[in-house]
């Protein structure tokens, strides 16, 4: 006959619980840092296209790297100092 009970001093229900606190506490960081590197993505493309139409090769990359910095990590600054502990 297999045995159905729980080894002694583990908890599956508990453990699941503060699980599922972690993810909810990390939910605020991994879309800050998501939305980092989404910015840096998106103007650097955008600084590539320019730079494919005008011939200035790496001039606009450039200045879409370094707005995407600006714009990625004031949105990491205003999503982490907005958080409540």
């Amino acid at each position: 006959m297999a045995d159905t009970e729980n080894r002694p001093g583990i908890d599956v229900g508990k453990s699941l619980d503060s699980f599922q606190k972690i993810i909810k506490q990390a939910g605020p960081a991994a879309s800050a840092s998501y939305g980092l590197v989404a910015s840096i993505l998106l103007f650097t493309f955008i600084g590539r296209y320019i730079d494919s139409n005008n011939d200035t090769s790496p001039f606009w990359v450039l200045v879409g790297i370094f707005i995407g910095i600006l714009v990625g990590f004031y949105h990491l600054m205003k999503t982490m100092s907005s958080k409540k502990y």
